[in-house]
């Protein structure tokens, strides 16, 4: 899966985005169970994360 600005995602999203990454299961809209997922990330971005982490705008563990 590719993410392109990915500086650019709310921190809702971010968690989210992490939660996939860590647990490897996704729950479809409308559904009510969740589904295991085997998938990788490809994500780019213009802006400097390091930056976004020290200002807080983007997560340190994502």
């Amino acid at each position: 899966m590719f993410l392109d600005e990915i500086g650019e995602i709310s921190a809702a999203m971010q968690a989210k985005l992490l939660r996939v990454l860590e647990d490897k299961e996704v729950c479809m809209v409308g559904d009510t169970r969740f589904r295991k997922v085997d998938i990788r990330i490809l994500a780019a971005t213009n802006k400097d994360l390091a930056v976004l982490v020290k200002s807080g705008g983007f997560r340190e563990d994502l």
